[in-house]
């Protein structure tokens, strides 16, 4: 019998009811026998991008308010496909080059599709792992499946490099890499092809550290690994001993393997895919082979909750599951019946819009509105620049319509640059989107060349200076008499570009008429000031 949960979200600690959330699914490429093998990964903007099997070929899908879909590759070349993204959003993808058994890569430049052969060492690629170190470098775990060993390359930033891990007997089927906090391996993988069991390898920096996980039957199929905050590896795996057929679950705790069955109604497991959430715990999609249904479990803290998330015929072969911002699954899968690649995610389909955007200045800053058109978003965030904004304010409450940026002055040069404003808008699943920008807003009377004006003339104890620079550079401003004797140096310094002020004591001048004078390095300036008791 299944297990059903329904989940709820509180996101952002605003009054938004998730009431409406729910699983929403959908057919991404319905072209010829396509989505087998697939491989899921989300964008920074929590928007899915997809690699997968397409005929003897594979295809890219990313969401971009519709589908977009092309073959990087065109030909018979890529199968046990694994992918993910780089800082920029760019696809990372290792495969099977299925006419000449190598192990092949590529990956988008911002231009074009860059391909090419990693390890063409006899029959090696399959069962594939791709992970990017902070240096967006790709590490890459696979079978060589001439010796039938456990074998790891990765880019150094000049060459490939290409290791065998364990070669002790027939391993390294179904192998899931996952780097740590230092960019060293960990690796799942099975570690007997004849009997099956779930095998650990880490680089702990000097030599590779292997470990027999579970060995309790014919254990280490479809395998997928995690590492939480602390480096500790999770791992699901199915367990196709006889008689079981059991989804099951390993994570490291500091001190011992901590083993369990997660689902052992029917035939569950195959095809796993795990990660964690905000709070390390995990969440696993995967194949019930008697009901040929999608199921999905997740771990609340306490127990594990169980649903199905799409039973419309034979679906829910090659999972691959990711979490988003919100802790919401998503899961790119095969739908046999018809030989389509779908896609499941689980939120709220409300939405924004669109979004009016204005900006302007006030004595205290620059205000920031907007009008919002659709659903009430989760969170607004306010961004400012041009081609590459930052966001300047924290998360704003979805209900709020203006924002006033106090820091506006000094960020526009002291009234010299214009400005321009973003409005970043989380959607209740977490999905996120920019809109904008404004009119370029400038600052009234701001000069955009030398400036100086001397107030108050008359003057009587006390005058200010006031001046402006439209660049950096080093600024004397004296005081004359009409004979042309400097009586005082009232400033001397390097000086930032715009609009500056310096009070002066003029409690020892004698009555009269001066000069104050700017020197810069782009040029010269006079005012009178009269001083008078």
């Amino acid at each position: 019998m299944k297990k059903l949960f329904t989940a709820l979200f509180v996101l952002f600690l605003v009054s938004i009811s998730l009431a409406a959330a729910e699983w929403h699914i959908e057919t991404v490429d319905a072209e010829g026998y396509t989505g087998d093998e697939s491989s899921l990964a989300l964008a920074s903007s929590g928007r899915p991008r997809i690699a997968y099997h397409f005929n003897y070929g594979f295809n890219y899908a990313r969401w971009d308010d519709e589908w977009l879909i092309e073959n990087p590759d065109p030909g018979m070349n890529g199968k046990y496909l694994s992918m993910v993204l780089d800082a920029n959003n760019h696809p990372h993808i290792a495969y099977f080059f299925y006419t000449a058994w190598d192990l092949k890569y590529t990956r988008w430049d911002g231009d074009e599709w860059l391909i090419e052969t990693v390890d063409s060492a006899a029959d090696v690629g399959t069962y594939n792992s791709i992970a990017l170190d902070s240096s967006d470098r790709p590490h890459i775990s696979y079978f060589d499946y001439t010796n039938y060993n456990l074998k790891y390359t990765r880019w150094d930033g000049d060459e490939w490099l290409v290791e065998t891990v364990d070669s002790t007997g027939e391993v390294g089927g179904y192998t899931s890499i996952a780097l740590d906090g230092s960019g060293h391996p960990h690796i799942s993988y099975a570690g007997n092809l004849t009997s099956y069991d779930l095998k650990y390898a880490r680089w702990d920096g000097d030599e590779w550290l292997i470990e027999t996980v579970d060995s309790a039957g014919d254990v280490g199929w479809y395998t997928s690994l995690a590492l939480d905050d602390s480096g500790y590896p999770h791992i699901s795996y199915y367990d196709n001993s006889e008689g079981l057929y059991d989804l099951k679950y390993a994570r490291w705790d500091g001190a011992d393997w901590q083993i369990e069955i997660v689902d052992e109604a029917g035939d569950m497991g195959m095809y796993s895919s795990l990660a964690l959430d905000s709070n390390d715990y995990p969440h696993i999609s995967y194949y019930d082979f008697d009901d040929k249904d999608l199921e999905y479990a997740r771990w609340d803290g306490d127990e594990w909750l169980f649903e199905t998330v799409d039973s419309a015929g034979n679906v829910g072969e090659y999972t691959s599951l990711a979490i988003d911002s919100y802790d919401n699954p998503h899961i790119s899968y095969f739908d046999h019946t018809n030989a389509d690649l779908k896609y499941a995610w689980y939120g709220d389909l409300s939405a924004v819009e669109d979004v009016e955007l204005s900006a302007n200045v006030r004595d205290e800053g620059v205000l920031v509105g907007w009008t919002i058109t659709g659903d009430s978003p989760a969170g607004l965030r306010v961004l400012r620049g041009e081609s590459e904004p930052e966001a300047i304010s924290g998360s704003i409450p979805g209900s709020a319509v203006r924002w006033l940026d106090r820091n506006a002055y000094e960020a526009s040069g002291k009234g010299l640059k214009p400005l321009v404003y973003w409005l970043e808008v989380t959607e209740a699943d977490g999905r996120v989107t920019r809109f904008g920008p404004t009119e370029a807003v400038t600052f009234p009377g701001a000069a955009r060349e030398l400036a100086l004006s001397v107030y108050p003339s008359p003057a009587a104890d006390s005058l200010t200076v006031d001046y402006t620079l439209p660049g950096d550079g080093e600024v004397t401003i004296s005081l004359y008499d009409l004979s042309g004797r400097r009586v005082s140096t009232l400033f001397d310094g390097e000086t930032a570009a715009g609009r500056h002020d310096i009070s002066c004591d003029a409690s020892a001048l004698t009555p009269g008429v001066y000069l104050v004078y700017l020197d810069s390095c782009v040029g010269t300036l006079t005012r009178r000031v009269v001083i008078a008791r």
